[in-house]
């Protein structure tokens, strides 16, 4: 009983952690931006990034940084373009899947009808009388 015990804390846990991640990725996009771009607009960018994500890529960009998932291929470019050293690209596609794993798993605990409500992760276990 331990075990399912142990188990069902490091879930909640872990996807209390993971919620928290969440706002990670699309901070860690607007912060990239502002330290490699510092003081400039996604407008003000387009000669410099126009080349590298394609024409209007500021109305993309502002959906990232307003929460939306990219594509992987968009976050390559996106090294591309900010220069981005190994670190920085690493820390980037790290939260990118933490996000991607927490919005699958979401929508299919949503789809399969499970709620991820505390009180239903754990079962009142009736003690044996000795």
């Amino acid at each position: 009983m331990k075990v399912i015990h142990t188990i069902s804390v490091a879930f909640v846990v872990y996807i209390c952690y993971n919620r928290s991640m969440n706002e990670n990725f699309k901070n860690n996009i607007r912060a990239l931006r502002e330290s490699h771009f510092p003081g400039r607009s996604l407008r003000s960018l387009k000669d410099e990034l126009d080349s590298h994500l394609g024409e209007h890529f500021y109305a993309y960009l502002s959906k990232i940084e307003a929460g939306a998932l990219p594509s992987i291929d968009f976050i390559k470019k996106i090294k591309e373009a900010y220069n981005l050293s190994k670190d920085e690209y690493e820390t980037l596609v790290q939260a990118y899947f933490r996000q991607k794993f927490d919005d699958e798993f979401t929508n299919e605990s949503q789809r399969s009808g499970v709620s991820l409500e505390p009180s239903l992760l754990f079962r009142k276990v009736n003690k044996k009388k000795k």
